[in-house]
């Protein structure tokens, strides 16, 4: 009777300590990714599909610091020819995103693989825009020789809290699908355009005043789902 009542202990021991493994300790850093598009229903004007990486260090067992990027960029060309074979024009579209955020969890206990937390972040986003157009104008549509135009921005700055709420489920050793929303506060200041136009050898250049700014309050999804790894 006393082996199977060691044998019963050792095995519940066994189990309670294996589902610890899964939730991460003290010292301990995660990294993880959104599948499904990075920070949606910001005012940071991120493209939609741009992924969010995140890392997270745990100073204590239930207390996780937080920082997170999101970079998108693009770069499309549009082509425009002329009657003659050797006669090509291009349009050019670039734009880059960029948004980091810097925060706090403070995790409660929930079950040996659910872990809901609430936190909040410091939000920093900025933005460059510029078109092209060498040689077409119309955006690509038509060819025109000897002609150049450039137009850069507007370009913003963005400057944000934000409170979030969330869970990590671990649906293997150290291994997590986690969700979050939050309510944020974003300030966002747009820049000034500059446009550069040359036509018949004579260049011309405006620049334009800020359009303003932009102040925000508004509920947001964070990402859709998140995959994340404990290490």
């Amino acid at each position: 009777m006393k082996k199977v009542l060691l044998f019963l202990g050792m095995t519940i021991f066994g189990v309670a300590a294996q589902a610890q493994d899964f939730k991460p300790v003290a010292g301990d850093v995660t990294t993880e990714f959104g599948l499904t598009g990075g920070i949606n229903n910001t005012d940071f004007k991120l493209n939609d599909g741009a992924a969010l990486l995140r890392f997270r260090y745990f100073n204590k067992e239930k207390v996780a610091y937080r920082l997170g990027f999101n970079v998108s960029s693009t770069n499309d060309k549009t082509n425009a020819y002329g009657a003659d074979a050797n006669q090509k024009g291009t349009f050019t579209q670039k734009a880059t995103n960029v948004l980091i955020n810097l925060g706090i969890e403070k995790h409660f206990t929930g079950t040996d693989r659910l872990s809901p937390y609430v936190g909040g972040d410091i939000l920093f986003g900025t933005g460059s825009r510029t078109e092209t157009s060498e040689n077409t104008t119309n955006k690509g549509v038509t060819y025109t020789k000897d002609i150049f135009n450039e137009t850069k921005g507007p370009g913003y700055v963005s400057f944000g809290l934000r409170g979030v709420v969330g869970a990590d489920y671990y649906i293997a050793k150290r291994m997590y699908l986690g969700v979050e929303a939050g309510l944020g506060l974003v300030y966002e200041k747009e820049g000034k355009t500059k446009t550069t136009a040359t036509a018949a050898g004579v260049t011309t250049t405006v620049e334009h005043k800020s359009a303003g700014s932009s102040f925000n309050i508004k509920p947001s999804v964070i990402t859709g789902v998140r995959v994340g790894f404990a290490f």
